[in-house]
C-alpha cells in the first residue's frame, strides 16, 4: 500500500491488529499507509510480525522479525516518523548512520529513507499527524517544531530514557485493549505528543565528520544496488563495479561490509536472491522457476536451488505462485 496523503483514521475510536508474516515483501505490505519494500539479506526462513494500533492522528506498531532486512520506507505524508531500535551498538543503522543502543530516528513522513535492521530486530515505530504534533509543542512547550526536527534525524537519550519510552509505548498498546471510555482516544494521544516532546529535545549523536563519511558509504552502496537491478541477466563483476564505482577492491568491500554487515559478492546475491522471490510470488503470469532464475542470471540451477533455500528456508518451487 502506498503512503497516504494524509493519515487514513480518523474516528473517534482506536484500532489495533496485529498480522504475521512468513516472507520479507509480505511483512513490508502489512503495516498500513507506508509505501516500503524489503529485502532480506541473512538466509533462513523468514517470521515476522507487525502490531499496530491507529488513533485519530497517531500510528503506533512494534515490528519484529527473524532476519536482517534492508528497508526502503516512506511514511505518510505530512506526517513525522519516530523510530525506535532495541538493538545493540551498531546492529542497525538508516540512511548511513550507525544507530546505538540509544538511539531514535526522527524523520518527516512522505520522504523515502533506508533502514538496515539487526539480524533479529524489534522496532518500535510511532507516525503522528505533523500538524497536530506541531501544535501540542507549540502550546504545551512554546517550541517550534520545524526548529527541532533541523537538530538531526537520529538522536541518543540519555541513559534509561529510552527505556522509559519503550516501556510509555507498551504501556499505551496495552490500555488500548482496555474497556473504552469517550475519552480514551484523546488520553492515549496526550501521552504519545509528552512522549515524543522528550525525544525532539535529544542532540544528534555523531560527530560531523563521522557522518558524513558514512553517509557517503551508504550512497555507495545504494549506487552499487542500482548497478546490480539495472542488468539483471548480466550482473556485473566486482572489477566492473570497482570500475564504475571508482574504488579499489579493497575499498568497495570495506564499504559494503560496513553498511551491511556482508561481503560484496554475498550482498549482491542477496539482492538477486530477492529479486527472483519477489517474482515468484507476486509476478504477472505463470512462469518456470528456470526462466525467472535465468532472468536474474543464474544459470547454474542446482546452485541457485541451494542458495535460494540457504537463504528463505524453502526451494524456489515452495515459493512459486498459483494462479
Amino acid at each position: 500500500m502506498s503512503a497516504s496523503s494524509s493519515h487514513p483514521y480518523t474516528s473517534l475510536s482506536v484500532l489495533r491488529r496485529t498480522t504475521r508474516a512468513r516472507d520479507a515483501d509480505e511483512q513490508a505490505h502489512n503495516l498500513s499507509q507506508w509505501d516500503q519494500r524489503y529485502d532480506q539479506l541473512t538466509p533462513g526462513s523468514f517470521e515476522g510480525s507487525v502490531t499496530e494500533l491507529w488513533l485519530p492522528k497517531t500510528q503506533i506498531f512494534v515490528e519484529q522479525a527473524n532476519r536482517q532486512l534492508r528497508q526502503t520506507c516512506a511514511a505518510w505524508a505530512e506526517s513525522v516518523w519516530f523510530g525506535i531500535p532495541a538493538a545493540a551498538d551498531g546492529m542497525m543503522s538508516m540512511g548511513g548512520k550507525a544507530l546505538s543502543a540509544r538511539a531514535v530516528c526522527v524523520r518527516d513522513g512522505g520522504a523515502e529513507f533506508d533502514l538496515l535492521t539487526a539480524p533479529d530486530f524489534n522496532l518500535y515505530g510511532v507516525v503522528v499527524d505533523r500538524a497536530a504534533l506541531a501544535e501540542h509543542l507549540e502550546l504545551h512547550l512554546h517550541q517550534d517544531l520545524d526548529r527541532l526536527l533541523l537538530q538531526g534525524d537520529v538522536r541518543d537519550l540519555a541513559p534509561g530514557r529510552k527505556e522509559s519510552l519503550c516501556a510509555t509505548l507498551n504501556g499505551i498498546l496495552a490500555d488500548a485493549q482496555a474497556p473504552q471510555t469517550p475519552d480514551c482516544p484523546a488520553s492515549l494521544q496526550q501521552r504519545i505528543f509528552d512522549a515524543l516532546a522528550g525525544v525532539l529535545v535529544s542532540p544528534d549523536s555523531l560527530p560531523a565528520q563521522a557522518a558524513r563519511t558514512r553517509l557517503q558509504h551508504q550512497q555507495l552502496v545504494e549506487r552499487l544496488r542500482q548497478l546490480v537491478l539495472a542488468d539483471p541477466e548480466s550482473p556485473p563483476s566486482i572489477t566492473e563495479l570497482c570500475a564504475r564505482l571508482h574504488l579499489s577492491r579493497r575499498a568497495l568491500q570495506n564499504c559494503v561490509e560496513e553498511i551491511t554487515g556482508l561481503a560484496p559478492l554475498a550482498y549482491i546475491r542477496s539482492l538477486r536472491l530477492n529479486e527472483v522471490r519477489r517474482a515468484l510470488r507476486y509476478g504477472q503470469g505463470r512462469r518456470s522457476v528456470s526462466s525467472v532464475a535465468y532472468d536474474w542470471g543464474f544459470t547454474h540451477l542446482s546452485q541457485f536451488a541451494q542458495d535460494y533455500r540457504r537463504m528463505f528456508g524453502e526451494l524456489p518451487s515452495a515459493s512459486l505462485r498459483e494462479d
